[in-house]
């Protein structure tokens, strides 16, 4: 309910009418946004009592702001404030009801002009960057789990405030769990539960970074982390990525003239490229980082999935002296809007971690934290996975084979071992007019600025469009260069 009372206040000393006073005071509200279009005025009775005066003074102020286009009358409805008002924008108002400039300035940690607008995608049909499916999710069996925690003795520890470090006994689970798949020697207290794994990025670099530290990236990243480390203030040092992942020699070149505070990586695998770093180069890493003290930043987004071989184990697993901060997340592994990740760390460094993060938010989604831990325990994780990369596989050979026998003179790629996304190299094809030629036809493709400056290549994601899909979507691609083409 608006306070009218509070609001339009009479003055009896002017020697302006009421009507006109009422009337103006209403435009002020209108002009400011706090009277928004659409929004139902009480009836001149009502707002008559509310204000004690006469009615007949409200009609007149009605009839003067219905007059000027400020209101409009509904039949058997009532007054509302028009949506063609005979103003151009709202701006600010001072005490005295005129119009002033915004004094309210960003301090220069929060003006991140760097990161781009979102800006959601409204063709029927897109190729993310790399997401999955989440009509894959065992949803039923996630509803299922739900309700019978919350119905059950559980519902007390999860509906309450609890640590931010995470649920306790998920913890646990998720610390057996990481040490079959992933072979990490580690305790709950190594363990920092997040909604996601931006945000354990955002919290380790955070927690470790100054102002002008140097942080080493590839010289193809995750935009996401590059956005992070430029909002600490730190300077971004790229190295080269080939087929075997982050050059390392050259990364020791660069630790030998400067000083260096930390390596980002994604090692399972690169983002964007999807090259999986060697065995060779994930020691000579880890030498590196002992010799020159820099800490290593390990986002294993997508770990899981793998089609050729066998994963490697995280450089986090051969870490005995604590210089690595691993970073997961079963957003990948479910659904998108599953905001579970994890970091793990050095238990005082997830003690500072923690801290921050409760600052952030008080603590995450406890209840979701629950379920995955039941289906840890009761297998329907792994049946998932299992579900899963199955199908991804077949849907990655799908798009290769496509592309490959249609597209070969258009984009060349190196089959990815795993993961979610094809690197496409585009060859002579701008992708900026590629992009508005697969709009116009119902086609989205996620084409990151600035590696197709750069590059001229792009994610093409397999994972997130079924077989169906696939074919319609290459068939747009494959139209849409050749129409550029000729």
């Amino acid at each position: 309910m608006f306070p009218w009372k509070s609001t339009l206040a009479i003055q009896s000393s002017s020697s302006k009418p009421i009507y006109l006073q009422l009337t103006e005071q209403i435009i002020q509200e209108i002009s400011a946004g706090r009277l928004t279009p659409g929004l139902k005025l009480p009836g001149t009775r009502h707002l008559s009592e509310i204000l004690n005066v006469n009615r007949k003074t409200i009609q007149n102020s009605y009839d003067e702001l219905l007059a000027q286009g400020w209101l409009v009358t509904k039949p058997s409805s009532g007054t509302y404030v028009s949506h063609s008002l005979p103003i151009s924008s709202f701006e600010t108002l001072d005490n005295n009801g005129l119009i002033k400039s915004s004094t309210v300035t960003l301090s220069n940690r929060f003006n991140l002009e760097f990161v781009p607008k979102y800006n959601p995608t409204k063709a029927r049909l897109a190729f993310d960057g790399g997401s999955p499916d989440s009509r894959l999710a065992p949803w039923k069996w996630i509803f299922r789990e739900s309700q019978s925690i919350l119905l059950s003795r559980k519902n007390r520890s999860v509906a309450n405030y609890s640590d931010a470090k995470g649920d306790a006994h998920f913890r646990e689970i998720l610390t057996k769990y990481l040490a079959e798949s992933r072979g990490l020697n580690i305790t709950k207290d190594n363990l920092l539960i997040t909604e996601g794994s931006q945000m354990g990025i955002y919290l380790s670099l955070h927690g470790l970074l100054n102002p002008n530290d140097a942080v080493v990236v590839g010289n193809s990243s995750y935009d996401a982390a590059d956005w992070t480390i430029q909002s600490c203030g730190a300077e971004i040092v790229r190295v080269s990525v080939d087929d075997d992942g982050l050059n390392i020699d050259e990364l020791e070149s660069i630790c030998s003239q400067k000083k260096i505070k930390l390596v980002y990586i994604t090692p399972h695998h690169h983002y964007p490229t999807t090259v999986t770093l060697s065995n060779e180069r994930r020691i000579k890493l880890l030498n590196l980082s002992s010799q020159y003290g820099f800490t290593i930043l390990e986002d294993d987004y997508d770990y899981d999935f793998h089609y050729s071989s066998n994963p490697i184990l995280p450089l986090a697993s051969l870490n005995p002296v604590g210089n690595v901060i691993y970073i997961g997340s079963f957003s990948k592994l479910l659904a998108s809007n599953v905001r579970v990740g994890y970091v793990v760390a050095h238990k005082d460094l997830i003690e500072s971690f923690s801290k921050h993060r409760r600052i952030v938010g008080r603590q995450g989604d406890h209840l979701m934290q629950h379920v995955i831990g039941e289906a840890i325990i009761s297998g329907e994780l792994n049946r998932h996975l299992k579900k899963s990369n199955q199908t991804y596989k077949q849907r990655r050979n799908l798009m290769a084979s496509i592309l490959t026998s249609d597209m070969s003179d258009y984009i060349q790629f190196k089959l990815p071992e795993g993961g979610m996304a094809i690197w496409a190299h585009f060859l002579n094809s701008d992708l900026t007019k590629l992009h508005e030629a697969i709009n116009m036809n119902g086609l989205n493709l996620d084409i990151d600025r600035d590696l197709s400056r750069r590059f001229n290549s792009a994610r093409i994601g397999f994972a997130s469009v079924n077989e169906n899909e696939i074919i319609e979507g290459m068939e747009i691609l494959n139209k849409s260069l050749r129409q550029l083409a000729s």
